[in-house]
Order: structure tokens, then sequence, then C-alpha cells
């Protein structure tokens, strides 16, 4: 079940209906309503992906009971890979499978919330829950199919309070969602026309249209994965729930560790938390730092895929931080603006490897890219129009994504994104807003509302890039 569908908001709708009746009734009425909410969501998708969803609860529950009673690093061990189990027999599958058997959706996500529950019962950090609680919190649907990744320490002293219903909390969170709306239909999924039209024929694509595609999935895969983590957010936001922040600007960052406390923090600080830090993180040798970096952001690729070319994209970033940390005078030197700018190409680069369905792809997509110098001199030599100097070099004659005129109107909104971005970079979403007039605030609501209508009309919503995770 999308957000971004009818079908989501019928359930939505109903479920905060009888949600806020509950609040006036018995005290677990609410959270009982909740589960089922979470299981109805969930199936919905494909009722074949419970079994792995039950599994973890079930597992979940019973590690940390024993955990609990037992301080033993064996048997934390063995807990932790029982968990693992349908992870990594889904990512490491035979290839000859893949196609006839489905990746159960927000797996990765609901694996890795699970692990953080039970090796903070076992470090006393959390006490073990009930089997009902523990449901609740592994199953819940805002964040089950693509997080951000919980704490059981935040969310389930959350679950046991009743939460009636807010006007702040509501308005506010309708503000989030429909921001996160806004980041899907009208960039994300608008920009993924054009990326998958060139990455579908990566050999036959000009340096000029490979680039472009570099260049704009490094805007589409933000504006997709943000975009759902405020929609999770601002739902979350509307029945009483604080899940934090995923995103914080990444993309304004000075260097690359700094984009990974900004990009996808619940990952990040769950990377720190349970790899880097117990691997000894920055307390131990110069040497072993980078040791611990490089496998940590291995980790990271591998959650993301099975494939080299997650592997490498990974580890891409963990040499970045090892060259960052090794000239961080320098680097001090240097403008900002100039450590944001290399930032930013470093990242777009390396999301070549991520986007390309392997590393042979990956790689002919950067010597393509290499020949823009040859592709410059022969536009300059050529006699066409500028027009049509940018429609060949660009591939925008061919595709459906609408020829000049629709990279311009992309352009145009991605302008409009990047402004709002840069405009809200000391604060969310909600409370740049709520700092405008009343004037500027309606403005800028019906211009949302409209370009939302527009695109949802347009039927051009597609599945979340992170739902694949």
């Amino acid at each position: 079940m999308q957000f971004t569908s009818f079908t989501f908001a019928i359930f939505f709708l109903i479920f905060i209906c009888l949600y806020h009746l509950a609040s006036s009734s018995k005290k677990n009425l609410q959270q009982i309503l909740l589960l089922g909410a979470n299981f109805i969501f969930y199936a919905f998708a494909d009722f074949r992906f419970l079994p792995f969803l039950i599994y973890a609860i079930f597992a979940s529950y019973l590690e940390s009971f024993i955990l609990s009673k037992r301080k033993n690093k064996i048997l934390l061990a063995i807990s932790i890979f029982a968990l693992l189990i349908p992870l990594l027999f889904f990512k490491y599958i035979p290839k000859d499978y893949h196609k006839s058997i489905i990746f159960p959706l927000g797996l990765s996500f609901f694996t890795f919330q699970s692990i953080s529950y039970v090796v903070d019962v076992y470090k006393d950090k959390m006490t073990a829950q009930s089997l009902f609680k523990t449901a609740l919190f592994i199953s819940f649907f805002p964040c089950i199919t693509s997080g951000p990744i919980q704490r059981a320490n935040n969310l389930i002293p959350q679950l046991e309070k009743i939460h009636r219903f807010d006007y702040d909390n509501a308005t506010d969170g309708l503000k989030l969602f429909a921001w996160g709306l806004f980041k899907k239909l009208c960039i994300a999924d608008r920009i993924a026309l054009y990326v998958n039209f060139v990455y579908a024929d990566i050999g036959n694509m000009s340096a000029f249209a490979l680039l472009m595609a570099t260049i704009l999935y490094s805007f589409q895969i933000y504006a997709d994965f943000s975009g759902y983590s405020d929609m999770a957010t601002g739902i979350a936001k509307y029945l009483g729930f604080d899940i934090g922040k995923n995103f914080d600007h990444p993309y304004l960052s000075s260097s690359v560790g700094e984009f990974w406390r900004k990009w996808h923090i619940s990952l990040s600080s769950w990377l720190k938390d349970y790899v880097y830090i117990p691997l000894g993180g920055s307390r131990v040798s110069l040497p072993r730092v980078y040791t611990n970096l490089l496998i940590t952001f291995l980790v990271s690729g591998v959650w993301h895929g099975a494939g080299w070319n997650f592997i490498l994209w990974g580890l891409l970033h963990g040499v970045a931080q090892c060259i960052e940390r090794a000239t961080k005078d320098i680097r001090d030197k240097v403008p900002k603006l100039a450590n944001m700018t290399i930032t930013f190409i470093f990242i777009s680069f390396a999301w070549i490897f991520f986007r390309a369905t392997s590393v042979s792809d990956a790689f002919a997509v950067i010597k393509g890219i290499s020949k823009l110098p040859t592709d410059i001199l022969a536009l300059i030599k050529s006699t066409i129009s500028i027009k049509e100097a940018i429609k060949t070099a660009c591939a925008l004659n061919e595709g459906d994504f609408g020829g000049l005129t629709g990279m311009a109107e992309c352009i145009f909104l991605l302008l409009i994104f990047v402004i709002a971005e840069i405009s809200m970079y000391d604060k969310n979403s909600v409370e740049f807003i709520k700092s405008k007039s009343l004037f500027i605030r309606w403005g800028a609501y019906y211009v949302l509302a409209a370009f939302i209508v527009f695109f949802f009309i347009s039927n051009m919503s597609s599945n979340f890039i992170y739902n694949n995770f």
C-alpha cells in the first residue's frame, strides 16, 4: 500500500477515525487498533510477506527475554544471526531464483530495528517487552516499509500512551506529508522518466545525456527517499508520534562524513551504534579507525544490495572518509563552498554505482561521461541550432520525457525545490512555513496542492526507490 495511493488515503481516513474514537475508551484499545492497522497495511502489499514479519516479532520477543536473563555474547551472536537469516537468504539467494521469489517489503528495515532492540536489551539500555508491545514496535506501519529505523527506547514509551486528537500535531503532520508528496510526485517521479530512459540504453547515450542523468539521479533519490521519510514522519506526527528526522539537507554538506550525518540519519546512527562503535570507533589507533570506517561502510553497501556495485558504492564512501580524516588540516583551509561542491560531485559520482544494475554498467556510464570533451568539440563544429544541439546531446528527441519542454519543466520544478531546500537550511519545512505571513503560507499551500493534484492525476507515481531495500 503506497503512501501515494487512493487506497492508503481511504485506509488512513478510516483508521484515524477509529483511533481517535478509541482514545476515550480502554487504555489498550488504541494499541489493539494500531496493531491491526500495522498488519493490514503490511499484508496489503502481499500477504505472503506476513510470515517474515511474524518471524521477526517472535524471534525478537524470545531472544530479548532470554538475553535479559542471560548476558552471554555467544547467545547474542546467535540471536543476531537468527534475525538476519531471512535478510541474508533474500539478499544472497542464487540469481537463478530472483525472478521467481519476491523480496519481502521492508525486510531490511524491520530486521535492523529488531536487531537494535535485542542488542539494547542485552546491554540493559531497554527492558524486555511483552509480545504485544514487541509486535507494535516492529510492525509500526508508518516506518515498516522504508524507515526511519526506530529505536525501542524512543518508540515503545510513545506506544504506551493514549494519543488524543491534537490540532497542531494533525496540521503539522499534514504539512509534512504534503511536502513529502510534492517531492515524490513532482520531483522524483518526473526526473525518473529521464534517468530510467538513459540508464536503459547506456551504450547508445551521449556523454551529455549520461552526465545529465547522473546529476538528476542525485536529486531523484534524495527527493524520493526524503519525500517518503517526510510522509512517514507526517503520518506519525498526525497520530501523535515523534519518529525523528531522517534527512537534514545532506547535499549542503562540506564533507562526506557530514553527508552521512545528514543522509538517512536513522541508518547512519544505527551503523555508528551497532557496527562502528563496537569495532572500536575512533578510540583506537588511526589504522584501526580507517579499518572500522571501511567495515562500517562495507556493511552499509551490503545492506543496500548483494551486488558488487553496492559493495563498491559503500567502500567508496568508506575510502572517502578515510581520505578526509587524513587531509583534515588541508580541507579546513579550503572555502566551505568549494568543499560543498567537491562533496556533491563525489556523492553524485558514487551514485552511479548505486543506480547501475551492475559494475560493468557503472563503468560504462563513467566511460561515457569521460567522452564529454570530444562531444563538446563535435557540437561546436556542427551546424545545427543551439536548440537542436541541446535536444540531440541530451537525447531529448526520444523517450516519453517530453523533449526539451519536458526537461525545461523538470528543471523549473527542481529549481523551486532547491531554493526551498536552501531557504530551509536551518529549519524543518513546518517551522519554515509557520514563520511566514498568512498570505505567503496559504499561497504556498495552494501552489503545492495544485502541483500535487496535477501530477497525481497524470498518474506518474512509481514505487519508492528504498522499497527495494
